[in-house]
C-alpha cells in the first residue's frame, strides 16, 4: 500500500472515530436533557396524582372495579387451583381480561388529569398523558402471587387511558406497585406518564448550541482534510510531472547535442581529408538537429507563453481556413501519409468566431499526433466538417493509429502527459494540452472516441456565428 493510501486510511479512520464520539456525546446529552426536561412539573404532577388516589388504584374508583370482579371469585379460584391447575390458569386469564376491559370502559382519567394541570396553573393544551397497567395478580396466602395480567410498556394492551405515544421511560411521572401481605388479596402495578407537546423539538432546541458547535467542527475538519489532501496530491503530482519533464527534456536536448558534436567532429575530419561528400552529410545532420533543438526550445517557451487572455476572436470562414491548414499538412506529409479534408457543401459559407492562430495550432497538433505516432503501413488522417444544427457544426479529426490506452484517456490532456504507447517517441507531451486549452478558451466542446488498434476520433462542437 502506498504512503498516501496509508495516510488516507488513517485520516478517514480517525475521522470516523471522531464522528462516533461526537454522536455518543450528543446522544448522552440528549438523554440527560430528556430526564431533566419538565423535572419540576413532573414532581408536582406526581404529588397531585398520588394524593388523588390515596386508598385507591389507577384512578378514583379503580379499586372498586377490581374488587367487584375479583373478590367473588376467590373461593372458585382456590378450588380450581387445587383440582384443575390448567383450568385455574385459564380462569385467571379470563378474569384479567374482564378487569382490564372494565377499567378501560369506566376510565375517565382525562378529567382528573386536566384538573391536576389546571390546579398547578399549567397550560392544558401543552400536556399529554397515559395511564398504564403493568401487572395485576392475586394471592391466596399473601406470599405467592398468580398473574391475571402482565405486559411491558411496548404492549398497547396495558393502556387504560390516554395516548400510547406518551408511554416512554423518560415520561414516567409516577410508578406505583401496591400489595397487601394478607390472604385473598391482590397486587397491582401501574404508571402515569406525562409529556409536553413538541417535547423532542424543545429538547433539540435546548441542545442546539452543542449540535451547532459539533456539526460546525466536523464540517471544518472535513473541509481542512479535503483541502490538505487535495493540495498534497496536487503537489505530489506536480513534483512527479516536473521530475518526469526534467528527465525527458534533458534526454531530448542531449540527443541532438550529442549528434551535433559527433557531426562536427566528423566534419573536421572530412575537411582535413577533403572528403567533401562526407562533409555535406555532416552539415545536413547538424542542420536537422539544430532545427530539432530550435523546435524543442520553442515548445518549452510556448508553455509559459500560452495566454488564453491574449486570444483575438474574429469572424472567419472556417472551411477556408481549414483548407489552408490541411494543405500545409498534406505538403509536409506527402510522401509518408494521407491527409484528407471533407466538408458538407453548405458549411463552406458558414462563419465562426475564433482566434486564427489558435485554430491553426489546434488542428495542426491533432493532425500531427494522428500521423507522428501512427505505426500503420498506410497512415491516414481524415478531417470532416459536419453541419449539426442551425446553431452549431462539428469538426471530426480521425486517424487509423493504435488508439489511446484506457489508462491514459483521463489524463491525456494534462501538461507534459504522454501516453504509455508513445513514450519512446520524441515530444514534450504538450500537443493535446494546447488542444484542450484552446477548446476551453473558445468555449467549444471536445469529445474523444478511441478504438484499440483502429484509431482515434476527436470531435469539436463549434457554435455558428450569425
Amino acid at each position: 500500500m502506498s504512503k498516501i493510501k496509508i495516510i488516507q486510511a488513517v485520516a478517514i479512520t480517525s475521522f470516523v472515530v471522531l464522528i462516533l464520539l461526537q454522536l455518543r456525546l450528543i446522544s448522552s446529552v440528549y438523554k440527560i436533557e430528556q430526564l431533566e426536561f419538565l423535572k419540576n412539573e413532573k414532581a408536582e404532577i406526581k404529588l397531585a396524582y398520588e394524593e388523588s388516589i390515596i386508598n385507591d388504584k389507577l384512578y378514583p374508583g379503580g379499586q372498586a372495579i377490581i374488587d367487584s370482579i375479583l373478590v367473588p371469585q376467590y373461593e372458585t379460584l382456590l378450588k380450581l387451583y387445587h383440582e384443575d391447575p390448567k383450568l385455574f390458569r385459564r380462569k385467571l386469564q379470563d378474569l384479567g381480561n374482564e378487569i382490564l376491559v372494565e377499567l378501560k370502559k369506566k376510565a375517565d382519567f382525562e378529567v382528573q388529569f386536566h384538573n391536576i394541570i389546571r390546579n398547578l396553573k399549567l397550560d392544558l393544551t401543552e400536556y399529554d398523558y397515559a395511564l398504564y397497567l403493568d401487572k395485576l395478580a392475586l394471592t391466596f396466602d399473601g406470599k405467592i402471587y398468580y398473574s391475571l395480567f402482565e405486559v411491558n410498556s411496548t404492549d398497547q394492551d396495558g393502556l387504560i387511558d390516554g395516548n400510547f405515544d406518551v408511554v416512554r421511560p423518560q415520561n414516567i411521572v409516577s410508578a406505583i406497585t401496591v400489595t397487601l401481605p394478607s390472604n385473598n388479596s391482590s397486587l397491582i402495578a401501574f404508571k402515569l406518564y406525562a409529556s409536553k407537546h413538541n417535547q423532542v423539538k424543545n429538547i433539540v432546541l435546548a441542545i442546539a448550541p452543542l449540535l451547532l458547535l459539533s456539526s460546525s467542527s466536523i464540517v471544518v475538519i472535513v473541509f481542512l482534510f479535503f483541502i490538505t489532501m487535495r493540495n498534497w496530491v496536487r503537489q505530489k503530482k506536480l513534483n512527479e510531472i516536473s521530475a518526469d519533464f526534467f528527465n525527458h527534456v534533458t534526454h531530448e536536448f542531449k540527443t541532438p547535442l550529442t549528434t551535433i558534436q559527433v557531426s562536427v567532429k566528423n566534419l573536421k575530419a572530412d575537411l582535413e581529408d577533403k572528403k567533401w561528400e562526407g562533409g555535406y552529410r555532416s552539415v545536413d545532420v547538424i542542420t536537422r538537429q539544430t532545427q530539432r533543438l530550435d523546435k524543442l526550445i520553442n515548445q518549452a517557451l510556448e508553455v509559459s507563453a500560452f495566454d488564453p487572455q491574449a486570444a483575438q476572436f474574429q469572424k472567419h470562414l472556417l472551411v477556408k481556413d481549414l483548407n489552408d491548414i490541411i494543405l500545409d499538412s498534406q505538403i509536409k506529409w506527402k510522401k509518408e501519409a494521407t491527409v484528407v479534408l471533407n466538408f458538407e457543401p453548405h458549411t463552406v459559407d458558414l462563419y465562426v468566431y475564433y482566434d486564427h492562430f489558435m485554430l491553426t495550432t489546434l488542428i495542426t497538433n491533432l493532425v500531427e499526433n494522428g500521423l507522428k505516432y501512427n505505426v500503420s503501413e498506410h497512415k491516414r488522417v481524415q478531417v470532416n466538417v459536419l453541419y449539426i444544427s442551425p446553431k452549431s457544426l462539428m469538426i471530426e479529426i480521425g486517424d487509423n493509429g493504435f488508439g489511446i490506452d484506457k489508462q491514459d484517456r483521463s489524463r491525456i490532456f494534462n501538461k507534459f502527459q504522454r501516453g504509455r504507447q508513445i513514450r519512446s517517441s520524441t515530444g514534450l507531451g504538450l500537443g493535446l494540452y494546447f488542444v484542450y486549452n484552446i477548446v476551453a478558451v473558445h468555449k467549444w466542446k471536445l469529445d474523444l472516441e478511441t478504438f484499440q488498434d483502429q484509431g482515434t476520433i476527436f470531435r469539436i462542437i463549434i457554435p455558428i456565428s450569425k
